[in-house]
């Protein structure tokens, strides 16, 4: 049964440098490991050198300015990463950039990847004696399996300390903080992108390091996003679920449903696609019918999940029935909980659950929620 290696969950203190290279150096061996299978896969993926792949990814993008504006120090942490490590900061700066490279590869090679049918999350809005929740399964390539860690965070001059799931090297995938505020993202990669917007794991960062649920959720809606991207953003009193791309931020409220929300991998109330994933000169309806063609994988695990938090709309989940949801494989061809070594070279890194009452608990397993051993963690 997979779980995380004591080596595998970090303290970080100092400054935003000092806790990079704390998290460079005690993670050194696995950050090389997993930089060099990232470049295999991008040298695969782009039949391209991964070295020149990843200096025209860089070079051909300016986040670094949306960075440094909306998530100062940020930037310090992530250059303590490659100097504890030993790797470079371009290849550091690059790694943290998931989401914006998936997008970057298809506008680079002029056709259409697979789509990217990645994560699977939820929200549960609490009735005052059970608290809210928020989880989700953090689906990623194969490669990062083994990697997985849990980094808490202890800011210099706050009180706000962070728990975040990740990958060695990697500053964020989801997480929580001690307010206690809780988010967790899914890929919308139909929506439109911008080359100087910010990246995602820094819009999770960005949104962690605020210390209310009102101004988390103006960050949210305020920074210009780098990527479609949906987030549940959840605290002891309010969830949120919002649609962001380039220029828009919409938020979703399921029809039948005041208690639960979930999201999967295609947009539901956000219109501000990216057309030029899809055939030009299509009818509003033709145009449907190929977003609809290309995200059957997506609608199908929406669609179980919809039903699953249907059927309990008025009971309470306990952070055990987050776990049986998300441990579904009532689709045998797309599986809320997907495993590695079946072919599609994408599987559950790893599922979060976020309880988020006074004390908060984050739940984490690595691996596939079905099979992994959950560790506890309190804030």
């Amino acid at each position: 049964m997979q779980q995380f290696p004591p080596s595998h969950i970090l303290t970080l203190t100092g400054s935003p440098r000092q806790r990079g290279r704390m998290h460079g150096e005690t993670l050194r061996r696995e950050i090389h490991e997993l930089i060099k299978a990232w470049k295999e896969y991008l040298a695969l993926a782009h039949a391209i050198g991964a070295d020149k792949y990843i200096r025209e990814l860089v070079s051909h993008t300016n986040f670094s300015s949306a960075i440094e504006k909306w998530t100062p120090g940020l930037l310090e942490e992530v250059r303590g990463i490659a100097e504890g490590s030993g790797v470079s900061y371009s290849d550091i700066f690059a790694f943290q950039l998931q989401d914006e490279e998936w997008w970057y590869g298809q506008v680079r090679n002029q056709k259409q990847k697979n789509e990217a049918d990645t994560c699977s999350a939820l929200g549960w809005r609490g009735d005052g004696k059970h608290p809210n929740l928020v989880a989700q399964n953090m689906d990623m390539p194969d490669y990062m399996q083994g990697y997985q860690v849990i980094l808490r965070i202890k800011q210099d001059h706050s009180s706000n300390e962070v728990l975040v799931f990740s990958v060695a090297g990697l500053i964020a995938l989801n997480g929580m903080n001690s307010s206690p505020l809780g988010i967790v993202c899914n890929n919308l990669s139909q929506l439109s992108h911008s080359r100087d917007g910010l990246p995602v794991a820094y819009v999770l960062r960005g949104a962690l390091e605020q210390s209310s649920f009102a101004q988390a959720n103006s960050f949210l809606t305020r920074v210009p996003h780098a990527s479609g991207q949906n987030y549940i953003l959840g605290s002891p009193m309010q969830i949120v679920d919002l649609e962001c791309s380039a220029n828009q931020v919409v938020e979703f409220s399921p029809e039948g449903r005041s208690r639960s929300v979930c999201h999967t991998n295609h947009p539901l109330v956000n219109r501000d696609y990216n057309k030029s994933l899809l055939s030009p000169g299509a009818s509003p309806e033709g145009f449907q019918a190929q977003l609809d063609a290309r995200t059957v994988n997506s609608r199908t695990r929406y669609q179980l999940l919809s039903i699953h938090l249907s059927a309990v709309e008025w009971l309470n989940i306990e952070p055990e029935t987050a776990r049986r949801l998300l441990s579904s494989h009532g689709s045998q061809e797309h599986p809320i909980c997907r495993h590695p070594n079946t072919g599609e070279q994408w599987s559950t890194l790893g599922t979060s659950i976020m309880q988020l009452g006074h004390p908060a608990y984050l739940y984490c397993c690595a691996g596939s929620p079905c099979s992994s051993k959950f560790t506890e963690f309190s804030l």
